[in-house]
C-alpha cells in the first residue's frame, strides 16, 4: 500500500515478520485519493521487525508487512496527516 498524504507509525506488540519499504508496486490500482494497493512490492528495503519495534513510514512510500506462514504479527497503527 501507499498513501500519499499519510504518515503511518507502527507500534509492533507481539510475533514477528517483515516490512518492505520502496520498490515498486506491482497491479497498483487506486482505493482512494492518495491511497494505492498493490499486489506486490519488486525490491525494496527489508528490515525484521518483532515485539516493541517502532516503525516511521513517511508519505508516500510503498510498504508492505510479510508474516512468515504460522507465525503471527500484531502492531497498533497511528495514522497521521502528512501537511
Amino acid at each position: 500500500e501507499q498513501h500519499d498524504a499519510i504518515i503511518d507509525i507502527v507500534f509492533v506488540q507481539s510475533g514477528e515478520g517483515t516490512l518492505v519499504l520502496g520498490g515498486t508496486m506491482a497491479g497498483r490500482r487506486t482505493t482512494g485519493a492518495g491511497e494505492t494497493v498493490g499486489t506486490r512490492l519488486d525490491g525494496g528495503e527489508r528490515h525484521a521487525l518483532g515485539a516493541g519495534d517502532i516503525v516511521h513510514i513517511p508519505a508516500g512510500i510503498p510498504h508492505s508487512f510479510l508474516v512468515p506462514s504460522g507465525k503471527h504479527f500484531t502492531y497498533v497503527l497511528l495514522k497521521i496527516p502528512a501537511s
